[in-house]
């Protein structure tokens, strides 16, 4: 039987950097900013082998909320995408998008994914 206090030192034991960004937009440069927040994931997926994951969607019903899961190889890889050129190019384009941000640090459950889920979604 696995318990909490085990599962716990197993992840202290992964160094694996997982992070959630809540991020409300201004309705009014809320295109502008989904096409950047999209050509940043690109990007660092493409380009950073320390980025594993980088997943923004936005809620239907309140689209300038916008939530990215992340994940990245260590905290050292976390640390150097934040310098990367791509990023640096989001980071000061989307500052007066963004109304507000807060970022999570959090901690995996389960990471199950499917193939078919990384097949282009805009058809």
């Amino acid at each position: 039987m696995v318990t909490l206090s085990s599962q716990k030192a197993s992840a202290q034991h992964d160094n694996r950097k997982f992070r959630i960004a809540k991020i409300e937009v201004y309705s009014a440069y809320l295109t502008a900013y989904l096409a950047a927040m999209a050509e940043q994931a690109k990007i660092a997926l493409q380009v950073e082998p320390g980025v594993l994951a980088l997943q923004a969607v936005y809620d239907k019903t309140h689209p300038t909320q916008v939530t990215v899961f992340e994940v990245y190889a260590s905290e050292a890889a976390y640390q150097q995408h934040l310098k990367t050129p791509h990023f640096l190019k989001y980071k000061s384009g989307t500052l007066k998008m963004v109304k507000s941000l807060e970022l999570m640090e959090v901690a995996p459950i389960a990471m199950e994914i499917k193939s078919e889920l990384m097949k282009n979604t805009k058809q």
